[in-house]
């Protein structure tokens, strides 16, 4: 029986091995001392398993042609088999039932542990990799080394890219994405939550707009659409760019304007520092008229128009100055050029050794498009060897 290697324990290596162990014998190969804790961490603890609106827009690569051999229903499909139940909900992103990533983990581990042909190495780190002349030699950072007749490297972003050099292989240096940003903060919006507000930034070869939620860090900004723009940050290689909140997308200037007069009338008793309360979080509101140049202690009535016409300007374009990626991103931007792998995400030029998941140079934004990557790319491989 045919012996093969995977390097990693991350999901398209578990994935990987559910399908090479039907007709191989599979040793996993994973440096820290558990499998699959990557997994744990997704969709915040509940894994986005994946998302019924799938395609390769999605992506930075055109991946259509790996989507359409394992597909999203294929992959839901596949865990029902293993006895895990999901649901979808109404954004296309598809969970487990029990909203709990251990579930995932733990039918994927349940069912390998019950393959005679698949062991598991923990605990082990993967340092060099070597052609024989027929068969690949693996070694390791306590000195062990051993031999297989197919290496596949599932190393996600931990891999050292200049191992793979001698094999033709060219690669991106991996950079952090659907990561929080980092930027100033007024630290009384630490903990801040505004949803339904639209998030732009111009490059040069377009511009990111979307609408989503927006949580204020007392060293930056997070949230989903904080996260995908971190996206098209890490693939232009920018890591400084100022940013605009449109707080209010839904309502014109004209009518925001209009809005905040008539609050004015109705309002002139009240103190400045209450004139925004109903419009936002109340840490926010005073933000806001704090930028506008309003004294807190200012009442309403002489908030002046050229005042009004400020708040107006900020509620609709609140410009904050990103200043690169913090820590605790979920994925990263980088990996094996997909251009030197073939169909079957083999090494064009070194049969048997295979490249699946966060290695190789694919990643989509948020929404479970990366961990369908990942199954995607280890069943192709798996059904494979």
């Amino acid at each position: 029986m045919k012996k093969i290697a995977i390097l990693g324990g991350g999901a398209s290596a578990l994935m990987c091995a559910c399908f090479a162990c039907k007709n191989s014998k599979v040793v996993i190969y994973e440096k820290n001392d558990k499998i699959g804790k990557k997994i744990l961490a997704t969709g915040n603890g509940r894994c986005n398993l994946t998302n019924v609106n799938m395609g390769s827009f999605a992506y930075n690569n055109n991946i259509d042609n790996f989507l359409n051999r394992f597909s999203v229903g294929q992959t839901i499909e596949f865990f029902n088999s293993l006895g895990l139940e999901t649901y979808a909900d109404e954004e296309g992103r598809v969970y487990p039932l029990s909203n709990s990533a251990v579930s995932v983990l733990e039918v994927l581990k349940n069912y390998l542990e019950m393959q005679a042909n698949v062991e598991f190495k923990t605990g082990c780190e993967v340092v060099a990799i070597k052609r024989n002349d027929s068969s690949f030699k693996i070694e390791f950072a306590s000195g062990a080394q051993e031999n297989f007749e197919s290496v596949v490297v599932a190393l996600g972003n931990y891999a050292n890219l200049n191992m793979f050099e001698q094999f033709g292989i060219t690669a991106k240096q991996f950079k952090p994405c659907l990561s929080a940003l980092k930027c100033k903060v007024d630290r009384v919006l630490a903990g801040v939550r505004v949803g339904g507000v639209k998030v732009c930034c111009k490059f040069e070869d377009g511009e990111f707009c979307e609408t989503g939620e927006v949580l204020f860090r007392q060293d930056g900004v997070s949230g989903i659409v904080v996260f995908n723009l971190s996206s098209f940050l890490a693939r232009r290689g920018i890591c400084k760019q100022t940013i605009s909140i449109d707080l209010l997308p839904h309502m014109s200037y004209d009518k925001l304007k209009r809005n905040l007069l008539n609050r004015k009338n109705k309002l002139q008793a009240y103190k400045a520092e209450e004139f925004l309360t109903g419009f936002f979080h109340r840490s926010l509101n005073h933000v806001l008229i704090k930028n506008a140049k309003i004294k807190a202690d200012t009442k309403v009535s002489n908030i002046s128009y050229f005042q009004i016409d400020t708040l107006c300007d900020i509620i609709k374009n609140f410009e904050l100055n990103i200043d690169g990626f913090l820590d605790n991103n979920q994925v990263c931007h980088g990996g094996v050029n997909i251009k030197d792998l073939t169909v079957n995400l083999e090494s064009k030029k070194h049969k048997g050794l295979y490249f699946i998941g966060e290695v190789v140079n694919v990643d989509g934004v948020c929404g479970g498009y990366n961990l369908q990557w990942a199954w995607t790319s280890g069943q192709i491989v798996g059904k494979l060897l």
